[in-house]
């Protein structure tokens, strides 16, 4: 597939922005040394979290209603805004809690703009490799955000660093002057609706029922699989998010057109099905191999399923409503990260992360198999 000139600008900007945003990975470093327990942590570092689920459903209205060029630069600018604030406040209650509230505002804006622009300038049979492509650099940047920030302030300050991601928003804002967006071909009976009106949509809704688990078990790994390799002894820890990281990058850049040639759906039942046995094997895993095995098939099956979700959504809807539609499917995603990661860590408390890992595996395993059979069968009827 070859990309236009938009959608490498969108996504060049989009690495910019993300490394801005997931740099504050080591922000929980910085509540450490101002005095902040493991609690101020999880409070601090889930206010992005909590913004982002108010405030997405805002974006896509906003994104359907007005210019997604001018809310993908306001994401970006608000961002810079709010990271040059960390320079001159440092207290844990009530600033940074505040600050985190409006980074995930900014993260909103951008993201759901960004994505919906992507398919906009795409065709239909190529959107998941698009928004596979745009998603490579998300990725890279949970790895890279955070190992370049640890440096700056290993080397200078935390003033440093926080300057140093206004600087990367506001290269990411730059970038985004020179996207050219066209005019939006909109029907009279294209009208917008509201989300209600939306979720009316059967297949949108099990598309969304889907993203929810995708999310409970994504977030459930990214938040304990480090705790659960620390606790079997398994170096580094960090094991399974390296084989997970690399083999999704390959599969997005080499791999990223097979489920637009085969079906976004077709490829998705047996990709899930995987994608939910590989929790089991990480709790089932006693060593560095078993952790490493889990972490390339989560990333072969998680690199492709997540942008073919997306697709298939914006599918379900016209074109005046797919920013809502996106932002729908972020919600869910979001939503299922924050209920699991409260449920699993008091099953991980209680009983262990085994169990944990096992029981998260059975009930997002057979949730996929079910939504993947009634997906089928409401698009058959098409």
């Amino acid at each position: 597939m070859k990309f236009s000139k938009n959608i490498i600008l969108i996504t060049l900007s989009a690495f910019f922005f993300f490394y801005a945003y997931h740099a504050f990975l080591v922000l929980p470093i910085r509540i450490i040394s101002l005095g902040g327990s493991e609690f101020d942590i999880g409070l601090v570092m889930s206010m992005a979290g909590i913004s982002t689920l108010l405030v997405t459903p805002i974006s896509g209205i906003l994104g359907d209603k007005y210019k997604k060029k001018y809310l993908l630069m306001s994401g970006a600018a608000l961002l810079g805004l709010i990271n040059l604030l960390f320079v001159y406040f440092d207290s844990i209650y009530y600033s940074y809690l505040v600050l985190r509230f409006f980074q995930g505002c900014a993260f909103s804006l951008f993201f759901v703009s960004a994505g919906t622009l992507i398919a906009e300038n795409t065709l239909e049979g190529n959107q998941t490799e698009a928004l596979g492509f745009f998603g490579i650099f998300a990725i890279i940047n949970h790895a890279l955000a955070p190992t370049v920030s640890i440096e700056i302030i290993n080397l200078l300050s935390y003033e440093f660093f926080f300057i140093s991601t206004v600087l990367a928003s506001l290269v990411s804002v730059i970038i985004i002057f020179a996207i050219i967006v066209e005019p939006s071909n909109l029907t009279q009976t294209s009208r917008g609706k509201n989300f209600l009106e939306l979720l009316k949509n059967k297949k949108l809704r099990l598309v969304c029922m889907i993203m929810f688990l995708v999310g409970g078990s994504f977030l459930t790994c990214l938040n304990f699989t480090a705790v659960f390799t620390k606790s079997i002894n398994v170096k580094p820890i960090t094991i399974f998010f390296l084989s997970y990281t690399t083999i999704a990058l390959i599969m997005r850049i080499f791999f990223g057109w097979l489920p637009d040639k085969y079906g976004q759906v077709t490829f998705c039942k047996p990709a899930l099905i995987f994608y939910g046995i590989s929790i089991g094997i990480l709790g089932l895993s006693l060593n560095f191999i078993g952790v490493m095995i889990a972490g390339l098939l989560f990333g072969v099956s998680h690199a492709l399923v997540y942008p073919s979700i997306y697709t298939l959504a914006l599918r379900f809807t016209d074109i005046s409503n797919k920013s809502k539609a996106f932002s729908i499917c972020s919600v869910s995603f979001t939503s299922g990260g924050m209920i699991f990661s409260v449920i699993y860590g008091l099953i991980a408390e209680t009983y262990s992360f085994k169990v944990m890992f096992l029981s998260c595996s059975i009930i997002v395993t057979l949730g996929f198999y079910y939504f993947m059979k009634l997906l089928e069968k409401e698009i058959s009827y098409e």
